[in-house]
Formats: structure tokens, C-alpha cells, sequence
């Protein structure tokens, strides 16, 4: 940003901040909690000193940066322009490779963060529970509110946004789909997304393209010969297509949390 003499405009201190939170995100899932405070100030293009100007301390930066690692705008944003797949199945695994991407990025810094606090914050409540404290504030301030619910409401509204991407996308094949891009993009979302929970991971997780396949052509051998719910009674499909209203997209998964 630059003013109208053309000199670039000095950023506020939260800029900064946003700016270095944001620089530390890959550093944080590349090196773990080994990531130095020069290496942020290279990635930030900044001073070293500047970091302690914008944050008490390392602790303090590395929360901004998992706060930023849990923004869903830039998963949003590469949904958003991931260009022409050709087919549905190519444009699905494209999908499903960049929330995989963000997943593992995201699980990655989750993990650091905690450590770090399990290391020098302590328990809430207890010595070190400033570090928790401080944390917990960041979150709810970044998400724009406070209070019990503030945090599962933020959490909803990131789900949404990239449900809302995933339909964008799919929206150009919508003759091809049974049921509305909708129900399509929130059903391919939380099937990607639920595969990562490590309850479910046995013996490695599935690829993009195995997510893909079972996701269009389901599990039975013979799909439009399986036997349906009992309600699922008329045309082929007419149960599962709505018309009459925009279906409810589910809550999000706690890894969102």
C-alpha cells in the first residue's frame, strides 16, 4: 500500500503482526518448534528485532501463527482458483489434494503449538497458564468475537467458506450430479476432511484419487441395483435430490478446533 506521494505506507502494528503470523505458518510445519526467530524474520523480511516489537515473545508468535494456520481464507482462496480440471473426477482429486495439503499443513503447527504450551505455558490455571490464557484471547480476537460459543460459531463459519468453494467448483458439472452441487460439496468436504482423523487412519490414508472414486461411485458393485433405504421409493435417485430448499451443511469436525 502506498500513499499518493507513492511512498509506501508504514503498516500498523497488526498488519505487522498478521503479516509475520503469517510468514511462520510453512516455517512452523517445516521445522516444528526447531524454527528460530531469525528464520521467521528472513521469511517475514524483516529485522530480527522487529518480531520482539510486534510480539512479547516466541511463544506469543508462534499462537498468532496457528491462529493464522486455522484462518480458512487461503484454502478458500486455492479453491477458488484452481483452474480447469477437465472432467469432474480430475477437478474432485485437484480438490481433495489441496485439503489434504491444508490438513496436514495445519495438524502439523497444531501439534507444535501444544507442545510449546505443554513445555513452557503449563496447565490452565496453573504457573504457566498466561501462555494458555493468551492463546485462548488470540483465537477469539482474530475470530472477531468472544463468549462460550464464540469459538464453535468461527469454526462453522470456516466450514462454510469452504463448502461454499467446493460447491463454486462443481457448480459447471451439476448435470452430471444426482443431488445439488450443495449436497455434493458438503458431502465430499466432511469425507475428505474425516478421513484425516487418525481414528479412522489404519493402515495409511487414503490417496486423493481412492477418495475421489469411492466419493462418485460409491462402494456397492452394481450402485442403481443396491437395495436403498426403505423410503427411497419412485425414480432412481428422486430421494436423495431436494428442490425445495438449500440443505443445512453439517457442523464442523474437531479437528477445526
Amino acid at each position: 500500500m502506498t500513499t499518493p506521494s507513492g511512498r509506501a505506507r508504514p503498516m500498523s502494528r497488526d498488519d505487522r503482526r498478521a503479516a509475520i503470523a503469517a510468514a511462520t505458518v510453512p516455517l512452523l510445519a517445516r521445522y516444528g518448534s526447531a524454527v528460530t526467530t531469525r528464520q521467521i524474520a528472513q521469511a517475514a523480511d524483516v529485522a530480527e528485532g522487529t518480531l520482539f516489537r510486534a510480539f512479547e515473545d516466541k511463544d506469543e508468535l508462534i499462537h498468532a501463527a496457528l491462529v493464522a494456520a486455522l484462518d480458512p481464507a487461503p484454502l478458500v482462496r486455492a479453491i477458488s482458483e484452481t483452474g480447469e480440471r477437465g472432467s469432474l473426477a480430475e477437478t474432485l482429486t485437484a480438490l481433495a489434494e489441496l485439503i489434504q495439503d491444508s490438513q496436514r499443513a495445519t495438524a502439523r503447527i497444531v501439534q507444535v503449538a501444544h507442545q510449546v504450551m505443554g513445555d513452557r505455558g503449563g496447565p490452565p490455571g496453573g504457573p504457566g497458564g498466561e501462555a494458555h490464557r493468551r492463546h485462548r484471547d488470540d483465537v477469539h480476537r482474530n475470530h472477531g468475537t468472544q463468549g462460550p460459543g464464540s469459538h464453535r460459531d468461527a469454526r462453522m463459519s470456516a466450514v462454510q467458506d469452504i463448502v461454499q468453494a467446493i460447491e463454486a467448483r462443481l457448480s459447471p458439472f451439476a448435470a452430471e450430479l444426482r443431488t445439488e452441487p450443495r449436497v455434493a460439496a458438503s458431502v465430499f468436504f466432511f469425507l475428505v476432511h474425516g478421513h484425516a482423523s487418525p481414528l479412522l487412519v489404519q493402515d495409511g490414508p487414503l490417496d486423493a484419487t481412492q477418495i475421489v472414486d469411492v466419493f462418485l461411485h460409491g462402494v456397492l458393485e452394481a450402485p442403481c441395483q443396491g437395495a436403498g433405504p426403505p423410503h427411497a421409493v419412485g425414480p432412481p435417485h428422486a430421494a436423495v435430490r431436494r428442490t425445495d430448499a438449500r440443505p443445512a451443511v453439517p457442523g464442523p469436525t474437531a479437528s477445526l478446533a
